[in-house]
Parts: C-alpha cells; structure tokens; sequence
C-alpha cells in the first residue's frame, strides 16, 4: 500500500496559522481583561476617594405650609379654591358663618320672638298679596258683567235692577282691594323693621336661624351674616380639607397653602447624622443638597446638635443598630436657581459635605459650642473662660446692689451745697 503525506512546507504554514489565530484570541481576550480589570479598579479607587473627600447624610426638606384654621366653630358655606390654583394677597379663599347662630328646637317656643314675629310676619304678608290678587281678579270680572249688562239694557233684554246690583258689588270690591292694599302696605313696613331687627340680632351672635336653614345660603348673605377668609399671600393650594356646606369644629384644618416665599415660610434641610459622623460636620459648614442626581443646590449649617431623632425606618441599614441620629438644620443658600418642587415639604434629600473643606475651616476657628461642667458653656477647651451670661450670677447681681447701695448712703451723708 502506498503512503500518502503531506509536504512539510504546507504542514508548516497550516501549523503558523493556527498559532497567529491562537495568539490573536489571547491577545483580544488579555485587553479585555485588563479592561475589565482597570474598570474595576478605577471604580474602586473612585469609591474610595468619594469616601475619603466626601461623607454623606440622608435627610428631607421641611417647610411650614399655611394650613388655615378658624378659632370657633364655623359653618362652610362656599369654597373659592381648589388644589393647584394660585392665590394672591386679596383672593376670597372660603364663605363661613358661626355656627352658634343656628340651634335646634323642638317647638316654636324655644324660638326668639322676634324670628317667631319675622316668620308670622312673612305669612301674613302672603296670604294679604294672594287676597289682593283674588280682589283684583274679582273687579275684573265685575267690569266685565257690567258691560254685557249695559249691552244687554241697550238692546232691551235686561232692566237696571241686575245692573245696580253689579256695580254695588263691584263699589265693594273695589273697596275692598283699596283697603287691602293699604294693609299690604303695612304689612311691608312691619316686615322690613323684623327683618332689621332679626339682622341686628344675628349681628349681636343671639342666635335664631334652624339647622334647617343651613344650606339657604341666600337667606343668610340677605341677613348679612357671611364672612370671608382672604388670602394674605401668594401661594399655590396644597390641600382643601373640606367640602362645601358642612360644619367646621374649632381648630380643625380648612385649606393648606404653599407659599412662593419659602424663606418666610422657614424652608430649612435636616439631615440624619450619626454621632461618628459629627467630626465631618460643624456650624461653618457649606453642604450640597441632591435631590436627584442631576437636581442640587448648595445650603449651609443653621443649628446642629441640640436634638436627636429617630431615623425612618426606610434610611435604616439593616447591618447597623443605630437607629437615632443627631439632627443638623441647613438653611438654603440665596442667590441659586432650583425648581420650585425641589422644596415643598418632606421631599426625601442627600446631604453631601466635603470632607476637606470641613478640616480646614475646623483648624481655622474652633466652633462648636463647648460644655464645662462647672463653667456651664465656655469659648473653647484652651480658653475656659465662661460665656457672658444674660443675666448675672447671684453673687454678681448681689454685689452690684451692694455697691449700688453704698453709693446712695454716701451721696445721702453729702447734701448739696448751693
């Protein structure tokens, strides 16, 4: 059998092919990998050093909202604003009355009498306009009996005995619609003066309107007892709490307003810190406040370490067992441009302070507030000097009321000379 074999030039060429692909697939997968490595380490590194030039707290943006109350008990009657409309100093925000003028009975005798003569009054007053209407009908009617009966007389089929008797029944009604007229007249006069005086006695908080007049609205503007609450500000509705037409106990909450003035309305950051992180921080320090990664602005340090709070249960870290955090108070810096929602209250906020800023102005002046225990608060650890009190020790205050009376014995042993 005859062997068959290759040359050893293409054996050779196929054997560097293969080892210059080899090579090539290494060399691809080695930058990958270093690459990926580098990216690694530059993440790391980067990590770090955000550690190192950067501490971080959580925290949230507190503002008041001007939440309106009342002092009494009110009854809402029409509300002028619903949430997201903008208000401006001037604007009609609700319609009230006090409720105390409404009261419920279970007879007329525990009625005033003036609201008991005012309701009379008004029935009267119906009933004499539909008598009148009824009279006026009735003279129109006899006018036109008379003149079929004057017809009648002129063509002979009637004499004047049915005629006289028409116009005597028609001289009657109409005196009967003239004196129904001038009682009418009185009626209204006495209406109009118990009408006054059911004002005045609103006026004077002695009430008289039922519970059933509440929703009579118009009854109420006539009688002058609605009052209105008026913007004082500019600002946007937050809240309305309350429909229309419903009862208001005291101090319970109408309407909230966000006011455009956030620094009138204390806008303020408050950031969680632990007790190890309060070296990062002190009353000199400028913070920048994220709100989102592409959203932040600068604020600087207004109170820090007078109170403690217990941290939300969603910032806790569940490999740690502190849960309360010392509570620092960062005012926003004027001057900046920030979307107006970045501010309204309780949104969630990172407080980040630059680590190396803070050492330097802490080298440069020593500002926190130092405690002696004997001295009470004092400049600093090197000058233990106590701070000048607002008011004066005992012992001081005694010696100067001392000096203040040796001094007036000596003037009084001196009398004036003229």
């Amino acid at each position: 059998m005859k062997e068959f074999s290759f040359s050893s030039e293409e054996q050779q060429n196929e054997i560097e092919s293969i080892l210059r692909e080899r090579k090539r697939k290494i060399a691809t997968q080695q930058i990958v990998f270093s690459l990926i490595l580098l990216g690694i380490i530059v993440i790391i590194l980067l990590w770090v050093g955000k550690k190192i030039l950067y501490t971080e707290f959580d925290g949230y943006i507190n503002t008041d909202l001007n939440t309106l109350r009342h002092a009494d008990d009110i009854y809402i009657l029409e509300t002028n604003k619903d949430v997201g409309d903008f208000v401006v100093p001037g604007d009609t925000l609700f319609s009230y009355v006090y409720s105390h003028i409404f009261y419920s009975h279970e007879s007329t005798d525990s009625e005033p009498t003036v609201v008991v003569q005012n309701r009379n009054m008004r029935v009267d007053y119906g009933l004499a306009r539909q008598d009148l209407e009824v009279l006026k009908v009735r003279i129109k009617e006899l006018k036109k009996q008379l003149e079929t009966e004057d017809h009648n007389i002129r063509f002979g089929l009637s004499d004047n005995l049915k005629k006289m008797k028409i116009e005597q029944e028609l001289a009657e009604a109409e005196e009967q619609y003239n004196a129904q007229r001038r009682k009418l007249g009185v009626l209204w006069t006495a209406l109009n003066q118990t009408n006054q005086a059911v004002k005045k006695a609103s006026n004077n908080n002695n009430g008289f309107l039922r519970v059933q007049d509440m929703r009579n609205v118009e009854l109420m503007k006539e009688l002058g007892l609605v009052r209105y609450s008026i913007a004082v500000d500019s600002g946007i509705v937050t809240k309305v709490y309350v429909p229309e037409l419903i009862l208001v106990l005291r101090g319970e909450p109408i309407i909230s307003i966000q006011s455009f003035d956030l620094h009138r309305n204390n806008v303020s950051v408050v950031a969680y810190v632990m007790p190890d992180q309060m070296k990062h921080i002190n009353r000199n320090t400028t913070a920048e406040v994220f709100v989102t990664d592409d959203v932040s602005f600068n604020a600087s340090v207004l109170m820090l370490g007078t109170r403690t709070e217990e941290i939300p249960g969603e910032l806790r870290s569940t490999l740690s067992r502190d849960h309360t955090a010392v509570i620092v108070v960062l005012g926003v810096d004027t001057g900046q441009v920030i979307p107006f929602w970045t501010l309204v209250k309780n949104i969630p906020v990172r407080i980040r302070v630059n680590n190396i800023d803070s050492e330097m102005q802490e080298d440069e002046v020593s500002d926190y507030m130092m405690f002696h225990t004997t001295h009470g608060l004092i400049r600093s650890e090197d000058d233990p000097q106590p701070m000048q009190p607002i008011l004066a020790p005992d012992s001081l205050l005694m010696d100067s009321l001392l000096q203040d009376s040796t001094q007036s014995v000596q003037s009084s042993d001196h009398p004036k000379t003229e």
